[in-house]
């Protein structure tokens, strides 16, 4: 939290805040359903890791749709997406743009192997609630990333990201 503060804290206040409804939140929730065979929510909690993946596809599936209804973009089609590992990325002015979304009072993590494309920061202030950080370039990813103690995987190296500073706002 103390590292949160000290490369965003003083930004939060610029940050536009999106709240998404409960119809959204209810769409997200069928389609996670949906995704693991099961008709009811309460079977997906009592599930082991349904939880765990509901809060994941929250995150990952709100952030997106916080930052298209912010940008007034066509919103991510559910019915079509598949949750398996799903990557959230946008299209702006022809290039594919990743989208971050992290929890707040964390910072993000990018894996160092796969910035090859421009990053959109988003912070989950709650279940529903999204500040949109900003566009970061490449340049600017690879240029504010420090080591973490957090280990994802063997084989990825995963750093943090601090350069809220640089990044560009979103219009």
């Amino acid at each position: 939290m103390k590292l949160f503060f000290k490369y965003i804290g003083e930004n939060l206040r610029f940050y536009p805040q999106i709240k998404l409804s409960k119809n959204d939140e209810k769409l997200i929730q069928i389609s996670a359903m949906n995704h693991l065979g099961l008709t009811n929510l309460n079977h997906l909690r009592d599930r082991f890791e349904g939880q765990a993946f509901l809060d994941k596809t929250t995150k990952n599936i709100g952030g997106l749709i916080a930052m298209q209804k912010h940008l007034t973009i066509e919103s991510i089609d559910l019915n079509k997406t598949k949750l398996n590992d799903f990557q959230p990325h946008i299209e702006l002015e022809g290039q594919k743009v990743l989208v971050n979304v992290f929890k707040f009072g964390e910072l993000p993590l990018v894996n160092v192997s796969e910035v090859k494309n421009p990053i959109i920061f988003i912070i989950q202030k709650d279940t529903l609630t999204f500040l949109l950080c900003g566009l970061a370039s490449i340049e600017v990813v690879t240029n504010n990333l420090i080591e973490t103690s957090i280990v994802k995987s063997n084989n990825a190296k995963f750093m943090e990201f601090t350069g809220f500073n640089f990044l560009e706002k979103l219009d």
